[in-house]
C-alpha cells in the first residue's frame, strides 16, 4: 500500500503526494524517480496505486530511457560548437529583433542548467544557454522568438501563446523537439 512520501515499488523510488489536481498523474524524472500525484477528494491512494501498476511497463521503459539519456546540462561543448552557436544566435537574434520591431535588445550567452533562455524585459536583455549548441537551428530560432516575445507578453498565458502563434506558427512542434 502506498503512503504519502517516498515509496519503493520493485526497487524503483516512487514519491507519492495528494494534491489539488483533476487526474492521477505519473511523472518520470530525469534522475529516474517516479512521482505519483493523487487528486485530493477525487481518488484514494489505493486507486492511485492501481493506476500506477496498470502503467508500470510504461514507467519502467520511460525510466530506462531517462536514466540512459544524457541531459543537456551533462553535455560539454567544444569551443568550436559554442562559437558556431554564437554566430547563429547573432544572426537569428538580429533578424527576429528587426522583424518584431524590438531593436536595442542586447543578448549574451552563458552556461545555464535548466533554461534555454531568459528575458529580462526591464533591461531589454536576453540570456541564451550554451547548451543550445547541441540543438538544431530551428530549435535555436524557436528559443530566440520565444524570448523576444516575452518583451511584449511577460508570462506564458494566452497573450503570449497568441503572439507565438502569429510569429512562429510551428512553435509548438519546435518546443517539443527541444523536449519541453
Amino acid at each position: 500500500m502506498l503512503v504519502s512520501g517516498e515509496n519503493i515499488i520493485d526497487g524503483v523510488p516512487v514519491v507519492t503526494a495528494a494534491r489539488k489536481a483533476k487526474n492521477i498523474i505519473i511523472r518520470v524524472k530525469p534522475d529516474g524517480t517516479v512521482s505519483l500525484t493523487i487528486p485530493l477528494r477525487r481518488a484514494t491512494f489505493a486507486q492511485g496505486e492501481a493506476f500506477l501498476r496498470s502503467k508500470w511497463e510504461w514507467v519502467l521503459e520511460t525510466r530506462k530511457r531517462a536514466l540512459s539519456a544524457p541531459t543537456p546540462r551533462e553535455r560539454e561543448f567544444s569551443p568550436m560548437d559554442v562559437a558556431r552557436l554564437e554566430t547563429m544566435l547573432g544572426r537569428l537574434h538580429a533578424q527576429w529583433a528587426a522583424r518584431l520591431g524590438e531593436l536595442g535588445v542586447s543578448w549574451k550567452l552563458r552556461r545555464m542548467k535548466t533554461r534555454w533562455g531568459v528575458c529580462n524585459f526591464a533591461k531589454r536583455r536576453i540570456t541564451y544557454a550554451t547548451m543550445l549548441a547541441g540543438e538544431t537551428e530551428q530549435s535555436v530560432e524557436y528559443v530566440v522568438v520565444h524570448e523576444l516575445t516575452h518583451l511584449k507578453a511577460h508570462g506564458h498565458g494566452p497573450a503570449f501563446k497568441s503572439l507565438m502563434d502569429s510569429r512562429l506558427p510551428d512553435w509548438k512542434e519546435r518546443r517539443r523537439a527541444l523536449g519541453k
